[in-house]
């Protein structure tokens, strides 16, 4: 029983390495695209409860079901089971940004009785409902879309990252602009929609300019980040203590200000550089490692004033960002005048856990005979021409 026992551990070893070593770069793909898909389908499930009044388990239920069914969708619609970065980007891309995109439309036919009922004196009216529904309907719209463009379109992961970029920062850039000198939903609505557009027509001239990697826009994403919150943090600092009855003020423009700058720097910057993927989440471990940094440091000067706690710990960020940025970008250079014979084309594998395979194998002769457990090597080579 103890021999049987031991053989049946070793068996389900050695096919967990299997299937661990079977892993490909795609199936990772694949599962992030049924996580996302089942995200999405919770928020989907909120939708219909809302727009149908829906309380008690069945609000419950309801948004556990469409979660379930987006998960099973790919399953069944995608026998392959792979799906490319670049679809998967921009497919959840246009799951999220759909919402605004969809709000945005609303408000641009109905103004503001697009949220009408929302309040309990407007309980009469379901305006809201409409304004809901066309957040769902874009989000799977703009969703389908994404992916067909990807899957369509030889793009690469570069550009990819700068379409969802750009489909983020220029809306939020329109609404502020209207936010600061209107009040009018209308003009809220069609400056997102407005410069939304614009914003893919933009991402696509940079990337005529210069095809940056996934990496550079990785990098870039941070860098506009950083800029994003320090425009917050000044804008937070200015506003404090005003009175903000009127929404309307030129301020609210300083964020945006700031996520363009750090994106305009970031092309600048990061020009030259290309950044492995591996590579850009550095620069996010650097920045994020700077910036809890600096809110240490701001914390320990327990100012009163909120200055220090933004300007601090992005001062620290930038610092950390920077110089990881030069490093990766020197390092990259360097190696670009190798000789091509100096490059990764040998590629030597041992593996000592084969001599504790072998021996169990040979010791138990029924096993040899099994095809799938014949001796295991102890090191593999290749050579790549």
């Amino acid at each position: 029983m103890n021999n049987k026992i031991h053989s049946l551990f070793i068996l389900l070893l050695i096919f967990f390495l299997a299937v661990n070593n079977s892993s490909a770069q795609e199936e990772i793909l694949f599962r992030r695209h049924i996580i996302n898909s089942g995200v999405n389908g919770v928020f989907y499930g909120v939708a219909i409860d809302i727009i149908a009044e829906l309380d008690g388990g069945a609000a419950a239920g309801v948004p556990l079901i469409t979660a379930g069914g987006s998960m099973l969708l790919p399953l069944i619609t995608n026998r392959e089971r792979n799906i490319d970065y670049d679809a998967l980007v921009l497919n959840n891309h246009g799951k999220t940004i759909g919402w605004g995109h969809g709000f945005a439309l609303a408000s641009l036919v109905a103004g503001e009785n697009a949220w009408k009922g929302v309040k309990e004196e407007d309980s009469t009216s379901n305006n809201y409902k409409y304004t809901v529904g066309f957040g769902a309907l874009s989000s799977i719209g703009l969703g389908i879309l994404g992916y067909s463009l990807a899957r369509n379109n030889e793009w690469s992961e570069g550009q990819v990252e700068l379409y969802r970029l750009y489909g983020w920062i220029m809306p939020y850039t329109g609404f502020s602009l209207m936010a600061s000198f209107s009040d009018e939903p209308r003009l809220y609505g069609a400056s997102v929609l407005l410069f939304g557009a614009g914003g893919y027509l933009l991402a696509d001239r940079v990337n005529n300019w210069y095809e940056y990697t996934r990496g550079d826009m990785r990098a870039t994403q941070v860098l506009t980040g950083l800029n994003f919150g320090l425009g917050w943090g000044i804008f937070a600092d200015i506003m404090e203590g005003e009175d903000l009855e009127d929404p309307q003020t030129p301020y609210w423009l300083i964020p945006a200000a700031g996520a363009l700058s750090g994106t305009l720097a970031g092309h600048f910057w990061l020009k030259n550089k290309n950044l492995t993927p591996r590579q850009g989440m550095l620069t996010v471990y650097a920045a994020s490692g700077g910036a809890i940094l600096g809110l240490g440091v701001a914390l320990i000067t327990n100012s009163e004033n909120i200055t220090p706690y933004y300007l601090i710990p992005y001062a620290t960020s930038l610092t950390a960002y920077a110089v990881t940025v030069e490093l990766l970008g020197r390092k990259n250079k360097s190696q670009v005048f190798l000789p091509e014979k100096k490059n990764n084309n040998f590629n030597f594998t041992f593996m000592p856990q084969s001599l504790f395979f072998n021996n169990f194998i040979q010791k138990s002769g029924h096993l040899g005979n099994w095809g799938a457990l014949s001796m295991q090597p102890l090191f593999t080579a290749s050579l790549k021409f």
